[in-house]
């Protein structure tokens, strides 16, 4: 976790110093919530079952055009995810895992005004969920792509309101292993649709 989180504070700083205009973008906080309700969980080589995920998580943001009359602007979220697993035919236990997420928005301006931008585009989603359940320990990575669509309202000063909601086709793999060394291969399969609500701030040379 320590190297992941490394690896991304590099390339946070890799962004912003890489930035045409540096003094243009907004930094702030996010809370997510989403979820799928017939997402597949496959154990080994055994047939697939449904499960309900459920996803909750909140972080920092950063955005290279929050505000500013730019056509393409890059949004990166890092933040704690939690990540719920219910089976649907068993949902006495559910399995709690969270960890690191990071999401890569691409967006497209397609309506930009003084005080509002309507963007869309391509995103890439990266998880690092883990969690523990009767003995067992489990360990993931995922990772997907889907689109996304945000909206930024932009008030007097220097403060937004940015609310994101999209659409992604997850994969996650991992093992499940137990104190006594026995172990099993996990996959999950999920169409997470998710909505993003943040706070951000904007530097002085993000104006429209």
């Amino acid at each position: 976790m320590k190297k992941a989180l490394m690896v991304c504070a590099c390339f946070v700083a890799a962004l912003v110093l890489g930035t045409s205009d540096a003094g243009a973008a907004g930094f702030g906080i996010y809370g997510s919530a989403g979820g799928d309700d017939s997402s597949r969980w496959s154990i080994d080589s055994n047939p697939s079952f449904k499960v309900k995920t459920e996803h909750r998580g909140a972080g920092f943001v950063f955005d290279t055009a929050v505000a500013k009359d730019s056509f393409f602007n890059y949004q990166l979220n890092l933040g704690y995810d939690e990540f719920t697993n219910t089976n649907k035919a068993n949902p006495v236990n559910a399995l709690k895992l969270g960890g690191l997420m990071i999401s890569n928005s691409f967006g497209f301006g397609i309506v930009r005004t003084d005080g509002f931008r309507l963007w869309m585009g391509p995103e890439i989603r990266l998880a690092w969920p883990k969690g523990s359940l009767s003995g067992y320990d489990y360990d993931f990575f995922g990772g997907g792509v889907g689109p996304v669509v945000g909206m930024n309202f932009n008030f007097p000063g220097n403060a937004s309101l940015v609310v994101k909601a999209g659409y992604q086709f997850m994969t996650y793999d991992g093992k499940a292993e137990s104190s006594t060394y026995t172990s099993y291969d996990y996959e999950i399969k999920e169409r997470l649709i998710y909505v993003n609500v943040g706070i951000l701030f904007r530097s002085t040379g993000d104006i429209f």
